[in-house]
């Protein structure tokens, strides 16, 4: 089965436009004019035989994948020139690209003879100067002689395509598991042990930065994976240094740091991100290109910073993390492990509020969206050329029997090389795994908060976001939070969640209007979005003040309800080991358990297509 989504590609005058639409034709698929989609100031500018810069042409690619991902098949004709192009199509997924070859002269002699078309002859050489010709490695990419009549190169990629099945894209290094496999400790030391002698040992590295999350991934394996590659690392000689990715989370404390790993790693090697400021700025996503990824709905660049630390002449930077449904992105880690997790205050706010304003709801669970977007461009296009990187992404499934690792995935560069194979199949995965669908929206629904990963309401409300689609609207979601004490993770963040609180999308954007210090942490504006249930359900947040949780009044203060910890979990019948499931409280209620909310997604099928 060939590809849903098929880009014919070339220079100008290969015949892209007249080949791609006869394709269609006989296929009776749509078909799409990428150089529609081209913004006006690109169309002025290659009328007047200007070439375009990658400036003028990362909006336009991110219009042309939009228009790709509205059709599950279509065929677009797109000169896709350069890899880092083809990449930016490829996060379309499902996309096989038709390379028409033609030579110079002949380009030259189709473009002289055309009329009308803003395109001239005199950019003909500048699409050659440009052209990368797909390498051996894009095994999505078939090569089609175009030096002929259009019924005959029509055939030839038909033929050609007959060769192409869809998943030939580049593959991870390394993929492990499956929904219904197990990785043991024992088969995970074996993998990690492996890949730190021939991923890194043997690959030269010596001075190696491991990059993990924080105790809020407790569960997620990285902890133990990270201790195991230190003890390796070290051991074979390497000067071996953590530096967590915790975004704008606290500092971990050394308790924290020996429950993540395991008492493996040295206190003193574990580094702390200033996300404020122990960063520096190395690109932007613009505005043109922001526009066209939002609909409109977001029209300021993201500046792209990055902590210091991570720039610091590493051999090789190993980035550590599970792969599991998100509120922001769609599905965590990958690219957003460096780009988020060591991003600077403007990359967080600006790529959390878009995620914010497009609405979890057409975000959560999904592999490819526009915030993954722009953090998949933000490390291909300025950190990637800077460091290089070796991916080890894990996923998890919370079972009635406990947590199940199901899977671990290794690559490395960006989106477009093995990298990005590896977060497409572990993402794959997460999906079978880590997404629970139910026939009818719950009434009512508990979950329970960690204490050892959520101390405050910004981690804690995973609560909210991964259980909003499955609640009736009226229900009730009820949120036991033995361990949260604070709201924000830091000081300025807490001080605006307690002003504004959780009251919904109108009254934080009218607060955005009137609140400078909200206005300049979009941040902790898209957290209060994302925390609210927008009115079609009541959120009860359930601590202990006696035992240094937040209080009544607090909860109270930020728009949620309120019950004591201690009397909520004797009504509903419930003890730190009970397991997931339909439940009864003591008055015969039913409800449904989540243990952890943090370990997936819960949704009606009739919300989540």
């Amino acid at each position: 089965m060939t590809p849903g989504r098929i880009v014919v590609m070339g220079v100008a005058g290969s015949g892209k436009t007249t080949v791609a639409s006869e394709l269609a034709a006989r296929r009776g698929l749509p078909f799409v004019e990428s150089d529609e989609l081209h913004p006006a100031a690109n169309v002025e500018k290659m009328a007047a035989g200007t070439p375009l810069t990658d400036d003028d042409r990362w909006p336009w690619l991110a219009a042309v994948r939009q228009a790709m991902r509205a059709e599950r098949q279509v065929v677009v004709p797109c000169s896709a020139l350069r890899r880092a192009y083809r990449d930016a199509l490829r996060a379309a997924d499902d996309v096989g690209f038709v390379y028409l070859a033609v030579d110079h002269d002949e380009a030259l002699r189709r473009v002289a003879g055309r009329t009308g078309h803003f395109m001239g002859a005199a950019m003909v050489d500048s699409q050659f100067e440009a052209l990368e010709p797909p390498g051996d490695d894009e095994r999505d990419v078939v090569s089609v002689d175009a030096g002929a009549r259009t019924a005959v190169v029509v055939d030839r990629v038909e033929a050609a395509l007959a060769t192409l099945e869809a998943g030939t894209s580049i593959a991870p290094l390394l993929g492990v598991g499956d929904a219904g496999h197990e990785i043991s400790g024992d088969e995970l030391r074996a993998i990690v042990e492996e890949l730190a002698a021939t991923q890194v040992v043997a690959a030269g590295a010596r001075r190696v930065l491991l990059v993990p999350p924080d105790h809020t991934r407790l569960h997620s394996r990285a902890g133990e994976i990270t201790g195991l590659l230190f003890e390796s690392l070290s051991a074979a000689g390497c000067e071996v240094a953590v530096l967590p990715a915790v975004g704008t989370h606290t500092a971990m404390t050394p308790d924290e740091a020996r429950l993540l790993f395991g008492g493996r790693i040295p206190f003193a090697r574990i580094l702390h991100h200033r996300w404020r400021d122990g960063v520096v700025r190395v690109g932007e996503i613009g505005a043109a290109e922001l526009t066209a990824l939002s609909g409109g709905r977001v029209t300021e660049p993201v500046p792209v910073e990055a902590d210091e630390l991570l720039l610091d002449g590493w051999d090789l930077v190993v980035s550590v993390g599970q792969v599991v449904p998100h509120e922001v992105i769609g599905m965590a880690n990958f690219t957003k492990n460096l780009v988020i997790g060591l991003g600077g205050a403007p990359t967080i706010h600006r790529s959390h509020f878009l995620g914010a304003l497009l609405g979890m709801e057409s975000i959560m669970g999904r592999v490819h969206t526009p915030v993954r977007d722009v953090v998949d461009a933000a490390f291909d296009r300025f950190l990637a050329p800077r460091v290089a990187v070796l991916w080890i992404l894990t996923v998890l499934e919370d079972t009635a029997a406990g947590v199940v690792h199901r899977g671990l995935f290794v690559g490395r560069g960006g989106s477009g090389e093995s990298g990005g194979a590896a977060y497409r199949a572990a993402a794959g995965l997460a999906a079978r795994c880590d997404i629970e669908l139910v026939r009818q929206p719950l009434r009512r629904v508990a979950c329970r908060l960690d204490p050892d990963e959520f101390t405050t309401s910004w981690v804690g409300d995973k609560a909210v976001y991964r259980t909003r689609m499955a609640l009736a609207d009226g229900g009730e979601l009820i949120v036991l939070a033995p361990g949260v004490s604070r709201f924000g993770e830091d000081p300025t963040i807490d001080a605006l969640i307690r002003r504004h609180g959780y009251r919904g999308t109108p009254s934080v954007l009218a607060a955005l209007r009137s609140d400078p210090e909200l206005a300049a942490n979009l941040g902790a504006a898209a957290h209060l979005i994302h925390g609210s249930s927008e009115g079609r359900f009541e959120i009860v947040y359930c601590t202990d003040p006696a035992a240094g949780g937040l209080t009544r009044d607090e909860v109270e203060g930020v728009g949620y309800a309120w019950r004591p910890l201690p009397e909520e979990l004797d009504r509903l019948g419930l003890t730190a080991a009970s397991a997931s499931g339909p439940k009864l409280d003591r008055d015969g209620e039913p409800f449904d358990y989540i243990a952890n909310p943090a370990l997936g997604l819960w949704a009606a099928a009739t919300r989540f297509p």
